[in-house]
């Protein structure tokens, strides 16, 4: 028995092709989700909703392009296809050189152009200046006033600011986020912001290192950190929620793990959580300061004698108060600021998350995160500048050798970042 020619087996594999081709696009479609976390296709404020209706009017503009193009393509190709009847007849006559073509078709383009360029700009001006007099803005929001922290904000406001809207100090460091609200007794967190619904909120945009971009993409679009220079943003958050946003140029080793959190809350709940970040931390019992206590345990370590406060004791030895700060105990500035961790739903700028399905903190998860980044850092997050510079973890988890061959400190054990991990869930 003969087997078939290479031509008749033609007509079967292409439509295998075509099929496997129709299965593999419908099954990509299954994963499509307009809903997801970080999808631009399901804003929850005024500045994603602008950028969102710039982006369908592209859409359609460039699906008319595209079909017209490729119609008027297809239409050519198959009406002067060649034929066994026509192969002999002349080459049909072009219309190259026809003015009426030529200036209809460059009209054609302008136009399409001028259909995305208006509202384009139109939107770029609404972005770059807080929405003070935007028809727009008061016909769906009201006045503007509403927005001004002496008008909704019932606690204390530096001098001046009642009538400013409120103003976070974003700042992108390798690799992790930083928030100041000067305007609240210089209240700061680290990689988790928190603003008040329906409040315009200005952005004030500052790299500490190299360039970095902030994103929170179901609430506004992309802006750039730039060494040396401030940038800025207003945003509006119109729905309660735990909100997803990440750098979005790369800035080195960590990049992929530089994320960060919004959560916005209702004003009232705004200003409860501003009260619990200005909170004083209590001095152990018989102490004025953290300070004297700590000078007692050097004398008298069984002054230390519970988790909670082997880990404050553990905090200090391996010298985390030099980087972090914690209200009223220590007052480093180049790593995040651990006051009130225990509040927070992530860590490791977002990379390790804490949070249940009913957006609470899960406790037993946060102590287990905790645990693993104070300890092996350098195996959750590439680079990080916590475990590796000369000063880093590495050294007191790993200490270098003396002359003597002993290490010239005494080890971090992980019973120690265990310990530190209760304090940081207490304090």
């Amino acid at each position: 028995m003969s087997l078939p020619s290479s031509s008749s087996w033609k007509p079967i594999f292409k439509r295998i092709t075509f099929s496997l081709f129709a299965i593999a696009a419908l099954l990509g479609m299954t994963g499509c989700d307009f809903k997801g976390r970080m999808s631009t296709f399901d804003p929850k404020g005024p500045i994603a909703e602008m950028q969102l209706e710039i982006f369908y009017i592209t859409v359609w503009v460039t699906l008319f392009l595209f079909i017209a193009v490729g119609g008027a393509l297809l239409y050519a190709v198959w009406k002067f296809r060649e034929t066994p009847e026509n192969k002999n007849d002349p080459i049909p006559r072009v219309g190259h050189g026809n003015p009426l073509i030529e200036v209809g078709l460059i009209a054609a383009s302008i136009l399409m152009l001028v259909i995305i360029a208006v509202p384009t700009v139109q939107v770029i001006w609404e972005q770059h200046e807080l929405p003070v007099d935007s028809e727009r803005y008061r016909e769906r929001y009201g006045d503007y006033e509403q927005n001004l922290l002496g008008n909704w904000y019932d606690g204390d406001i530096a001098d001046g600011e009642e009538d400013e809207v409120l103003v976070i100090k974003a700042y992108g460091w390798q690799w992790w986020w930083s928030f100041e609200y000067p305007q609240l007794d210089g209240v700061v967190t680290a990689n988790e912001m928190v603003i008040p619904r329906g409040k315009v909120v200005k952005i004030e945009l500052r790299s500490k290192d190299v360039i970095h971009s902030f994103w929170l993409p179901k609430i506004a679009g992309k802006v750039d950190l730039m060494p040396g220079r401030v940038n800025w943003m207003w945003i509006q958050a119109d729905e309660p929620g735990y909100y997803y946003g990440q750098c979005a140029e790369y800035c080195g080793d960590s990049h992929a793990y530089m994320l960060f959190r919004a959560e916005v809350v209702e004003p009232d709940e705004f200003e409860t959580w501003i009260d619990r970040q200005q909170r004083t931390i209590e001095a152990p019992e018989g102490y004025d300061t953290w300070g004297a206590w700590l000078g007692a345990t050097n004398q008298d370590e069984s002054l230390a004698n519970t988790p909670f406060l082997k880990g404050a004791k553990a905090y200090f030895a391996n010298n985390c108060s030099y980087c972090h700060a914690i209200n009223d105990m220590s007052m480093g500035n180049i790593a995040p600021d651990l006051t009130n961790v225990k509040d927070r739903k992530s860590l490791a700028a977002g990379w390790m998350e804490n949070v249940t399905a009913d957006n609470q903190v899960d406790v037993p998860k946060q102590y287990e995160n905790l645990v693993e980044w104070i300890f092996h850092s350098d195996q959750v997050k590439p680079g990080n500048l916590m475990y590796y510079p000369s000063q880093g973890l590495i050294n007191y988890i790993n200490p270098p050798l003396g002359d003597d061959g002993q290490p010239i400190r005494t080890p971090m054990t992980l019973e120690d970042a265990e310990n530190i991990a209760t304090f940081l869930q207490e304090i």
